[in-house]
């Protein structure tokens, strides 16, 4: 029994991150066109319709009205996109950014973060990427930038660096220049059947099975796990599956198993910090990694792109709470070095959201207007429920638990090769 208990959490760890893509999927893709035209006139709020291949963006950085995406940022504009390339390659075509910084994050159905487009990999001048699916055989067109794709199915998440208090008009123009066309040229939007609500948790083992069996039958998982999947499909869990008639064994393991995904780890870093992940372009088979990234902060980039460190404790080990203040010091010279930006934000623990509060500031960065300096050069932040007297450095914090995300985005080589030292949560 004990065998089939470790085997059921392995399937669930290796599953869970397709289930929450379809489930992004069906939060973030558009019911209807900027046109006004529904994906489903007739099927009312309840429809599961939507449209893909086409973009769709935000106007404004988010904040804690926002509820569709975990461990959002609080720096860009989001620019959006569910790509199904079961039909045949598709174009994306992108804009001259000139010197503003941005990143269109290819994600496959297993949350490997595959390709990046955009100021690192291509530069800032308009260019056209040619994405095609796994099986795709053909000529690219001349002008186009081949982008081979591990599934048909492909979340692309773009990010423009903007900044609250500049006038956004053009950046919106920027978006509105992002396109996606068929081989033939034309607009490729088209009316997609998603497989679940957006609120419906990974927390129902008969939903769970039949959401991940029914995208990893559109998605085959790769050649290499295959044997894994023949182990699994015992249980009633792969590629196509029906949904087994007992469940208690499984709906058991996904219980203790997003119970596990969910408790705060110990920190690998000084001073409480944790790197989140150090992925390039795919998980090489870290399964628990990508479980727990699908889990609290699905959708990251890279590491070449942008480096995530997070903070679910103090220095001494004790989980982050409001009641308490803390405070972090960069010596002088000691900011964060990065190509691009830099920003540390502030999340709720209960939800994995921005905390919602009468100051509206949920990060501080390299851009964030009036910070006070120490006398010697170096910076002071403070955290915490209770406003203290000089705000102006201050993150405010839920008097309950919360953590912390420290976003490096084009990080320098001290970071990559883990040589900078991260100030202490105190």
């Amino acid at each position: 029994m004990n065998d089939l208990k470790a085997l059921a959490r392995r399937a669930i760890v290796y599953a869970l991150p397709v289930y929450e893509m379809a489930r992004m999927r069906s939060a973030s893709t558009l019911r209807k066109t900027p046109q006004g035209q529904f994906a489903d006139a007739q099927g009312g709020p309840a429809s599961l319709r939507r449209w893909v291949n086409l973009f769709s963006h935000s106007r404004r950085l988010l904040n804690a009205s926002d509820r569709r995406v975990v461990t959002p940022n609080n720096d860009t504009l989001y620019t959006n996109a569910w790509l199904d390339l079961s039909h045949g390659p598709l174009r994306i075509d992108t804009p001259d950014t000139g010197s503003r910084y941005y990143v269109l994050g290819l994600i496959d159905m297993y949350t490997n973060p595959f390709a990046h487009l955009g100021t690192r990999t291509s530069g800032n001048t308009a260019q056209s990427f040619w994405l095609q699916g796994p099986q795709w055989q053909g000529e690219v067109p001349a002008g186009c930038t081949p982008v081979r794709c591990p599934t048909n199915s492909v979340w692309v998440l773009g990010r423009i660096l903007a900044h609250a208090d500049e006038d956004l008009a053009p950046v919106h123009a920027l978006q509105d220049a992002f396109a996606i066309t068929t081989a033939e040229g034309v607009p490729a939007q088209r009316v997609y059947e998603c497989n679940l609500q957006p609120q419906a948790l990974p927390s129902d083992a008969a939903t769970f099975v039949r959401v991940v069996n029914h995208e990893m039958a559109i998605n085959p998982p790769p050649p290499c796990d295959a044997a894994e999947l023949h182990a699994w499909a015992a249980l009633g869990i792969g590629p196509g599956l029906p949904v087994p008639a007992d469940l208690d064994l499984l709906q058991q393991a996904l219980t203790d198993t997003l119970k596990e995904l969910d408790t705060p780890t110990a920190a690998d870093l000084q001073g409480g910090w944790k790197a989140a992940v150090e992925v390039q372009d795919n998980f090489n088979g870290d399964w628990l990694t990508r479980a727990r990234v699908a889990r609290a902060y699905i959708g990251i980039l890279g590491s070449q792109e942008v480096l995530y460190l997070l903070a679910f404790r103090d220095s001494q080990g004790r989980v982050l709470e409001g009641h308490r203040n803390y405070q972090l010091r960069f010596p002088p010279g000691g900011l964060p070095q990065v190509g691009a930006f830099w920003s540390l934000t502030l999340y709720r623990k209960a939800d994995y959201l921005f905390y919602d509060h009468a100051e509206q500031r949920f990060a501080i960065g390299d851009r964030t207007e009036g910070l006070a300096y120490d006398t010697d050069g170096g910076l002071t932040l403070f955290i915490g429920h209770t406003r203290p007297e000089q705000p102006s450095n201050w993150l405010p914090a839920p008097a309950e638990e919360f953590y912390l995300a420290l976003r490096l985005y084009l990080p320098g080589e001290v970071h990559q090769l883990r040589k900078y030292e991260y100030p202490a949560i105190v």
